[in-house]
């Protein structure tokens, strides 16, 4: 019998290593070195038969099969011991096809030994008849079947090859696929009830899984009697089981079973034998009659589901008897459940943009109760969904959870499909190779809002890419299709613990005494977990959170850790009882609605806010209204930190209500969840104090924008005193990758701080009111932004300054293999830092250096370690985070990825030639006119002439252009388009009128001052993200114009300079439309069929000259954008542009002592100095040679190149 671990720790070490059947990304389960016989030595030297299972394209040759021959293969025997296998994939090797397998078998032996091809007891597992032929050298095929015995030993064999040849058979790799058995899910002491207690004394059945000989006897299931079992809860948790093992008992062999069946349920609780509800997982009829006494019999099973309860029942013993049913040992062998393969974050594509701005494609996945919502599926409609990629790789996913979202459920999927493709890579919702895993007809109605159903399927195949088709809603509707949360499940086969790591740890968590507290992890994968109390695993404690029993002065000491089951172990942590300042608060949050997981109540124990306090109070799910409420049942009164009623009163008017989307499993998350709204455009929000007594109080204000949204809000208090902060708003997206309050405190409109909170401190109420304002001033997004929560602190100790940053981060390119630095530069009193990675903190480690300090490198850089980069900025009274900085791998060369350049250097004609090759040329519409440019020759537009370039290759994650205008002074009395692929207005939903463009970079004209100013945006997701600069476009000669968007931000350049910018975060949207436009906006008329021209309404004709126009799909750096106009200058094309990649290899430094100095000397780079080896790192503005006093602390001395 196989050895029960003897505690839960011991069973997840096992889980940590073992495969469940047929359910994950299968794997070879041989490996170099198995123990190997070939049929017959009748091989050449170099192609023997341990080349079939090296891992090699090595090839294993054998001439035994040929015309007039015999089979040939091998026997392996695993080293990893007993497995299962449902699959084999074979390789062709590199010579003739003819050689190659058509007719393959394999079988499974249980011998002890095997000691040559011929020998032993085999049983056939799978017949392979008629191979296709392999079309290619190298070519892998691979073929998956039922089988439900384990083996040691495993006979492949080749009856014929491909043509029937004069030579040999040939193989260059041959994989079995499968894995270990799984472990049991059971253990003792686990929750158990008897069929009945009509056992001996000391037969009962906690025997039946106490991993002893011991025996359950039950007097039930005898001639005339009834059937006998138990149910078991395993105290891990939710399992999947795939098979079982019973061990004889040590009295008669009658008494063993021989018919059983297995169920599973998953009823919260199970009190009694023949109650609750359950689903038949197998019944093994006619079980083999026991050979000897304490024998195990092993049987595996499909099941793809997983349960709470398990009732093994036995219906009649191997021979009818007057006494008995017995059993020594019943294991039931499965793993934890099955959990969701994808994460937030990883590569997601939306079969269109045609979604709200908050509501795109990436809520789908972001384990929050935020919305997907697309307009294609309604009456007359498209299917609709996502591709998305898991990043932890291939994954073979047995099941999907899809959960409800907020509105009106005919929006709810009816019919909906999963497929699966292993192509390299899938760049849009229509390409790619793609098979059925399951299609899920009359999906039934959710009966709630935020309902999960559950569905599991067969699936043996792994794959990489997986896409989610609603092809029907509950009720076809005249809107769309919307879900709220998607997962794929697998079963996950431990951590692997080169990628396993915690994306946030567990913290201390106050609670009031007597309550609850959770604890909550992010992990990068869907590997298994155990938390731990005091050191010892919690049984059943095997999620992302775990809930304490309540918190009492007793148990107040006890400390908390999770583990990546086999990997690695979190920070230890505590709950800690929490002791209420006797500085009072007045703490409201709103409640939200309409969105994203809103409305959201706080708990009365929440404990949350900067100024931490529980007894927070819940604003009603109204735009507008006012504290104490007596209108409701109960009434609402005000209520301080304590508790208690508070004589101060709040009223609040705003735009309306929504929810931001940080989800509702914390007091935090809670509080930041509901929004109300400040709708640019409008009168600010507002929320004023009355009855405030006289102090020097404290506001703070907490926002959170709704997804995908990037806003400028502008907030003001008002008492005796103004106080105004200007900040960008996090959304939940950024804030949800890492959570934690970041203040903003920007007094400079121009330069607003990304965060999401702002304080004023010393705030004396003006005959006791004190006001708050909030004015969102960033238009174009589905919403605005206001506030979702506020305290008022009464006379508040001030904490100081937080951190200020003074020198953003910037974008940087690196070759590959080189080193890219980001550096931060901020101000304030025992910083700290934490560098992340698309939002994600990012640890030392590998290339990467300095993730807590000022300055991050990476080095050796990869296309890996591509990304958005950002950092943030701690000390104790505050924090902050930067801006963020794309970092991608540059090959230093202007013409890469250069996909259009139009020279316009023709002296007559009707067409732009396009320099790139295979590009598409430019046709003229309408008169032709050339002359002079800023390089050689240029178009001149007349404003009633564009051209028409029909074909390019579109942008994915990012995009540039640039190009040289010449606009006459006084010319310009509309908007003017430069280059553009939009039709219409550059849309990206709506509805069904749409048609989503790529992007376009122009000239808007300023009704006001009639100035034109220089604009560029870009199609993202379902929004816009669109910059104009605020300084008019120079006019009455040749100026340049650029823009460049890298996955952080849009920047717009004239004359090499920047000029504007705008954060987003998402790749371009692939266009509907497949041409461009230069020199005018392009629509469709209301024709049948409809006719494509300059837009009737808006044509946005540009007057006057362009010159060496070049589009990118790739980001331009501002060294690039300055060097391309710097060469436009001296009149040379953009091509004549060197960049020079940076000096990677180090520079010398020196140091020497004398005369109690020290002398630094150095080669290259600049000089950084440090007081302890490992930074922070301050650059010097010394030259070489330094000489400085070798006198008080130690200092380190480094050189970098930049």
């Amino acid at each position: 019998m196989r050895h029960r671990p003897k505690n839960i720790a011991g069973f997840l070490a096992a889980l940590a290593f073992t495969l469940p059947c047929a359910l994950l990304a299968q794997k070879d389960i041989t490996q170099p070195g198995d123990p190997i016989i070939a049929s017959s030595s009748n091989s050449p030297g170099s192609e023997g038969v341990a080349n079939a299972i090296d891992g090699q394209p090595t090839k294993y040759l054998n001439f035994d099969t040929r015309t007039g021959g015999k089979p040939s293969g091998f026997v392996v025997s695993p080293s990893i011991g007993v497995t299962r296998v449902v699959g084999i994939s074979m390789q062709s090797a590199n010579d003739a096809p003819e050689r190659d397998p058509k007719i393959v078998t394999l079988e499974g032996s249980n011998d002890d030994t095997i000691t040559d091809f011929a020998s032993g007891n085999w049983e056939l597992i799978v017949r392979l008849d008629n191979i296709p032929a392999f079309t290619a050298r190298f070519q892998t095929q691979t073929f998956f079947f039922d089988n439900f015995k384990p083996y040691k030993h495993y006979r492949w064999t080749v009856h014929e090859t491909q043509t029937i040849n004069g030579c040999c058979m040939q193989i260059a790799e041959v994989e079995l696929l499968g894995s270990l058995l799984p472990p049991d899910v059971t253990q003792p002491g686990d929750p158990l009830i008897a069929s009945s207690s009509n056992s001996p004394g000391s037969e009962g059945v906690a025997n039946a899984i106490d991993g002893q000989p011991t025996k359950y006897l039950n007097f039930d299931t005898r001639t005339g009697g009834s059937p006998s079992g138990f149910i078991v809860t395993p105290s891990i948790g939710r399992t999947l089981v795939t098979g079982l093992t019973m061990q004889s008992a040590n009295d008669a062999p009658e008494r063993d079973p021989k018919i059983v069946t297995l169920e599973g349920s998953n009823d919260d609780t199970v009190t009694g034998w023949s109650g609750g509800n359950w689903e038949l997982i197998v019944r093994l009829d006619n079980i083999p009659a026991y050979t000897a006494r304490f024998q195990t019999q092993t049987f595996l099973f499909d099941n793809y589901k997983p349960y709470k309860h398990y009732r093994w029942t036995v219906l009649q013993t191997q021979t009818i008897n007057g006494c008995c049913m017995q059993i020594a040992e019943v294991e039931l062998l499965g793993t934890g459940a099955p959990k969701d393969v994808t994460q937030p974050g990883d590569p997601i594509i939306a079969s269109s943009s045609n979604s709200p701005g908050s509501e795109g494609v990436a809520n789908a996945i972001d384990g929050q109760p935020t919305k997907y919502l697309n307009f294609d599926t309604r009456t007359g409609g498209s299917p609709s969904g996502f591709i998305v990629t898991p990043s932890i790789g291939a994954t073979t996913v047995i099941g999907l959870t899809m959960q409800s979202a907020n509105d009106a459920p005919e929006r709810d999927p009816k019919i909906v499909t999963l497929e699966g493709s292993n192509d390299d890579t899938v760049t849009g919702w229509t390409g790619g190779n793609w098979e059925l895993i399951v299609r899920l007809d009359n999906i039934p109605a959710y009966t709630a809002r935020f309902q999960t159903q559950e569905f599991y399927f067969p699936n043996r195949k792994s794959y990489k890419h997986y896409r989610w088709t609603v092809l029907e809603t509950q009720t076809i509707n005249g809107c769309c299709m919307q879900i709220a949360e998607v997962e794929l499940l697998a079963v996950s086969e431990g951590a692997d613990c080169n990628k396993a790591r915690f994306l946030t740890q567990p913290v201390d968590t106050p609670v009031l005494s007597g309550s609850q507290a959770t604890f909550n992890v992010v992990v990068n994968g869907p590997w298994p977990l155990q938390w731990y109390r005091n050191g010892v695993p919690i049984p059943g404690a095997t999620q992302a959170s775990y809930t304490t029993a309540p918190v009492t002065a007793q148990n107040a000491n006890d400390t908390y850790s999770v583990e990546i089951v086999g990997c690695e172990m979190s920070s230890s942590v505590k709950a800690v009882i929490f002791t209420p300042s006797t500085t009072k608060s007045l703490g409201l949050s709103f409640r939200g609605s309409g969105a994203n997981g809103a409305p959201t109540l706080m708990n009365p124990d929440d404990i949350a806010g900067v100024w931490p306090q529980a007894y927070w109070m819940n604003a009603a799910a109204a735009g507008s209204g006012s504290l104490p409420d007596y209108n409701v049942d109960p009434p609402v009164e005000v209520t301080d930190s304590d508790g208690n009623v508070s004589a101060i009163t709040i009223d609040w008017a705003t735009s309306g209500t929504w929810g931001s989307g940080t989800g509702n499993a914390t007091a935090t998350q809670r509080m930041l969840n509901g929004l109300n709204l400040d709708n640019p455009g409008g009168d600010p929000a507002t929320v004023t104090f009355s009855n405030v007594p006289n102090g020097n109080h404290a506001v703070l204000v907490y926002v959170v924008s709704p997804p995908l949204q990037f806003q400028d809000v502008t907030y003001t208090v008002t008492g005796t005193t103004t106080q105004t902060y200007y900040i960008r708003a996090m959304n939940s997206d950024e804030y949800n990758a890492a959570p934690g309050f970041y203040r903003g405190f920007s007094s400079d409109p121009n330069n607003p701080t990304i965060a999401n909170f702002v304080r004023f401190d010393n705030v004396r109420p003006d005959a006791g009111v004190i006001t708050l304002s909030a004015n969102c001033t960033t238009t174009g997004y589905d919403r605005g932004t206001g506030i979702n929560a506020i305290q008022l602190v009464l006379n508040a100790p001030n904490p100081g300054d937080p951190p200020a940053i003074t020198t953003q981060p910037q974008p940087t390119v690196a070759p590959e293999g080189g080193t890219a630095r980001l550096t931060v530069v901020a101000t304030g009193n025992n910083l700290t830092y934490q560098w992340r990675k698309d939002g994600r903190n990012l640890p030392n480690g590998g290339s990467v250096s300095g993730a807590t300090t000022a300055t991050l490198t990476i080095s050796p850089f990869s296309a890996a370690d591509e990304g958005v980069y950002s950092v943030a900025v701690f000390n104790p009274a505050g924090s902050v985070i930067s801006r963020n900085a794309a970092v991608r791998v540059s090959k230093y060369d202007i013409r890469d990825r250069l996909v259009g350049y139009w020279k316009l250097d023709e002296t007559g004609g009707l067409s732009a030639a396009n320099s790139v090759t295979g590009g598409k040329p430019g046709a003229v519409n309408g008169t032709p006119s050339w002359g002079a440019g800023q390089i050689l020759n240029a178009f001149n537009f007349d404003g009633g002439t564009y051209l028409f370039v029909p074909d390019y290759p579109v942008a994915k994650q990012a995009i540039a252009a640039a190009a040289w205008v010449n606009v006459p002074a006084g010319s310009l009395f509309a908007d003017a388009a430069i280059i553009r692929n939009a039709q219409g207005a550059l849309t990206v939903s709506g509805g069904a009128q749409r048609i989503v463009g790529q992007f376009e970079m122009g000239l808007v004209y300023d009704q006001d001052s009639g100035a034109v100013l220089p604009m560029a945006a870009v199609g993202i997701g379902p929004n816009v993200a669109r910059v104009t600069a605020s300084t008019p476009f120079p006019v009455g000669g040749w100026h340049h114009v650029a823009f460049s968007a890298d996955g952080a931000q849009l920047r717009l350049y004239v004359d090499g300079q920047q000029v504007g910018f705008i954060d987003y975060l998402a790749d371009i949207n692939p266009p509907d439309i497949p041409y461009l436009s230069l020199g005018a906006r392009l629509n469709v008329d209301s024709s049948e069929p409809p006719i494509l021209g300059p837009d009737a309404q808006f044509p946005n004709y540009l007057l006057g000259g362009l010159d060496d126009v070049g589009l990118w799909t790739r980001s331009l750096t501002a060294t690039e954008v300055q060097a391309i106009y710097d060469t436009g200058r001296q009149r040379r094309p953009l091509t004549d542009v060197v960049l020079q990649p940076p000096t990677t290899e180090p520079g010398r430094l020196s140091v020497s002592y004398s005369g109690g100095n020290v002398t630094v000397s150095w080669d290259r780079g600049t000089l950084q100095t440090a007081t302890q080896v490992d930074g922070p790192w301050t650059d010097s503005n010394a030259t070489t040679p330094l000489t400085e006093p070798a006198t008080g602390a130690a200092k380190y001395y480094r050189t970098v190149v930049k």
